[in-house]
């Protein structure tokens, strides 16, 4: 008779199974816009797994952290609200076979809104990251398929715009300071010859 697997050799198998999941979430248009790894994606791959080997992942505890509400001022001299929330994620990761066995993973969420749903954007962005990060699974094209490929350099101003922006979706104090630095009321508003400037100060700070 086998031995019975225990929760870290079954959390093992299912990283083995879902080593990999593509960005293929386009967020915002695709001039100002990125990819990104579906929350859909990452919760089907990942439930086949846990499945397979008899585990399962549940979201036990939600803590907001912080919240704030950013106002600016667009051109028409209109005041916006951008509400901003972070929460931790506790997520636990239970043997089934073993109910008794298992482990907590924390994982940290940001979410922005004009509106309400800053909370649950928040929340499935800590799901998503405490599965990846749970499982090791990597995100994007596969490694193994460029790997004599040189990094690319982002030149055009669209490519420039789309990295500015993965940033300031980390970073909403970088977001608010540019905003006010040139007096625009939302990042749309942003010329190419300042998504340029503001990119090309960030490489130089290695900020990007």
């Amino acid at each position: 008779m086998e031995k019975p697997l225990n929760i870290y050799e079954k959390i093992s198998l299912v990283g083995q199974d879902v080593k990999n999941i593509e960005k293929n979430l386009q967020v915002g248009n695709v001039t100002y816009g990125y990819k990104a790894v579906g929350d859909q994606d990452v919760i089907l791959a990942v439930k086949e797994a846990e499945n397979k080997h008899k585990i399962v992942s549940i979201p036990i505890k939600q803590e907001l952290v912080n919240s704030e509400v950013i106002k600016t001022i667009d051109k028409d001299n209109k005041e916006k609200l951008t509400f901003v929330d972070n929460i931790k994620m506790t997520l636990k990761i239970v043997n089934l076979e073993n109910p008794a066995e298992f482990i907590e993973v924390e994982s940290f969420g940001k979410g922005i809104d004009s509106g309400d749903k800053g909370f649950g954007k928040a929340s499935t962005y800590a799901r998503k990251y405490a599965l990846l990060n749970a499982y090791k699974i990597a995100t994007g094209a596969d490694p193994d398929a460029n790997k004599g490929d040189d990094l690319k350099t982002p030149q055009t101003p669209d490519e420039k715009k789309v990295e500015v922006q993965n940033y300031f979706n980390t970073n909403i104090q970088a977001l608010q300071s540019i905003l006010q630095h040139f007096n625009v009321g939302d990042i749309t508003q942003l010329s190419d010859k300042q998504y340029t400037d503001i990119y090309n100060s960030y490489k130089q700070r290695k900020l990007i």
